[in-house]
């Protein structure tokens, strides 16, 4: 029996997948290198470059604390957005189920929700207004990570 073919990412069907995902209350979600740059978005573009140096800022203090033995950090992040001040609760632990590799950062701000989730030498940030679940947005990014992982860990690591 013959090995399946790897199935590559097409880079102009990447906004129709991750459109695919944006539903009521969603704002946008974008898939971003691990320095913040953009590779796909869909919904909206305008507030997406500052939410993909979030995104990429918080992953990585999130691996750091990982790496240094923490079991769950809760913070207080200040940021600046397009509009004016944003301060962000941030909780974030590792997901029982992951045996201590970090699963997927929630986090609550005035302005709305973000959910961050790395897909190898990736991440995914969906933002979403207060209106949508936690558990909606996890749901989402899950279902991303899942389509996308196959052909992004075919790409650098």
């Amino acid at each position: 029996m013959a090995a399946a073919a790897p199935v590559l990412l097409d880079p102009e069907a990447l906004p129709a997948v991750l459109g695919e995902a944006l539903g009521p209350g969603m704002r946008a979600i974008s898939l971003i290198n691990r320095s913040g740059m953009q590779l796909g978005i869909a919904g909206d573009a305008a507030a997406a470059p500052v939410l993909a140096a979030i995104a990429a800022s918080v992953w990585q203090s999130a691996e750091r604390a990982e790496k240094a033995g923490s079991h769950g950090v809760e913070d207080s992040v200040d940021g600046v957005d397009g509009q004016g001040r944003m301060d962000a609760s941030v909780t974030m632990g590792a997901d029982e189920t992951s045996l201590g590799a970090l699963s997927c950062l929630l986090i609550e701000c005035e302005q709305g929700r973000l959910a961050v989730k790395g897909i190898g030498s990736f991440i995914l940030s969906l933002s979403a207004d207060n209106s949508v679940p936690f558990g909606t947005l996890r749901a989402t990014a899950d279902g991303l990570h899942t389509v996308l992982q196959p052909s992004l860990s075919q790409l650098g690591n």
